[in-house]
């Protein structure tokens, strides 16, 4: 079976235990076959076998459901070919995501799927972040990001952007994490560490939680 249909993807994210509201499923393929039709002339992901875009793009993204509610705003930093914000976006209806993404081609795409995933409430914006100046671009109640930058650095980054009492969800392969949790900025503490193992044998996964200050 197609693991990119609509009943591939269904059987595999029941298998996951992954519940979703009625019509998520195929607006999940629907993004999915756009981004690798996408792909095929601008550089969006290395992942195209559709089993692999199913388990680790798609199933790896709404692992962050486990850490709902997202209240406010959340920032996808990196968000690339939309992963995990479109799909966080699709699965859960009221919360609002900005996919920010420092490179054209791939906001153009982020833009487009966005329009074409209607109603999504979900916005791309280009920008790149640099410690030394903050970006007018407000602050988040959750910011999440999928092994963008190692997550010492990731913390110092995005830590700024952060509404006091907001959550930051690193999203890295196992072993890539914390670990021995290297030092946060002041005011910043761990949270939950959740570690799961992708199906099909398709790797170790961990998403650690960082608590901004109130």
């Amino acid at each position: 079976m197609n693991a990119l249909s609509v009943e591939g993807l269904s059987a595999l994210l029941g298998e996951a235990g992954i519940a979703l509201p009625e019509g998520a499923i195929p607006r999940l393929v629907r993004h999915a076959e756009e981004m690798l039709r996408w792909n095929r002339s601008i550089r969006l992901t290395a992942i195209t076998a559709p089993l692999e875009v199913a388990v680790k793009h798609i199933l790896d993204s709404l692992m962050l459901l486990s850490f709902a509610p997202f209240p406010g705003r959340t920032m996808d930093f990196g968000s690339g070919g939309g992963y995990p914000g479109i799909p966080l976006a699709i699965a859960l209806p009221d919360a609002r995501l900005v996919l920010l993404e420092s490179t054209a081609k791939k906001c153009a795409f982020l833009s487009h799927a966005c329009a074409m995933l209607q109603p999504l409430h979900a916005e791309a914006l280009r920008g790149r972040l640099d410690p030394r100046k903050i970006l007018p671009i407000g602050r988040f109640e959750r910011i999440v990001t999928r092994a963008t930058l190692a997550p010492r650095d990731a913390a110092r980054l995005l830590l700024p952007y952060l509404s006091p009492g907001g959550r930051l969800l690193l999203m890295t392969g196992s072993g890539e994490g914390p670990g021995a949790a290297p030092e946060l900025p002041a005011g910043a503490r761990y949270g939950r560490r959740m570690k799961f193992a992708l199906p099909h044998g398709m790797g170790e996964r961990e998403i650690r939680e960082v608590l901004a200050g109130l």
